[in-house]
């Protein structure tokens, strides 16, 4: 068990820095205040946020589970705050 935390550990941690951007990038977007440029322009940046499929991937359940296993991994092994916060944010305005 110790040796498959590790593994995951140091895949985690090589990930980090996309994923943290990654995270952060979708929260900037789903609190940005699109309404303020006008329908025609919030209705093509919402079709173009759409097209991206990015919401339909991070939605899918392995997705999921790995942001849920990162989750566990940074609070209880590598008690690393910042990528526990973003990935709990995320899940909270992505539910």
């Amino acid at each position: 068990m110790v040796n498959v935390a590790n593994q995951f550990g140091s895949v985690v941690k090589s990930w980090r820095n996309p994923l943290q951007l990654l995270l952060s990038a979708l929260i900037v977007i789903s609190f940005a205040p699109t309404q303020i440029l006008g329908t025609q322009l919030n209705n093509q940046l919402q079709s173009v946020i759409r097209m991206t499929h990015i919401h339909t991937i991070m939605k899918h359940t392995l997705v999921r589970l790995f942001l849920w296993l990162v989750l566990l991994w940074s609070c209880c092994w590598a008690r690393d705050s910042s990528l526990f916060l973003l990935v709990t944010v995320y899940f909270v305005i992505s539910n």
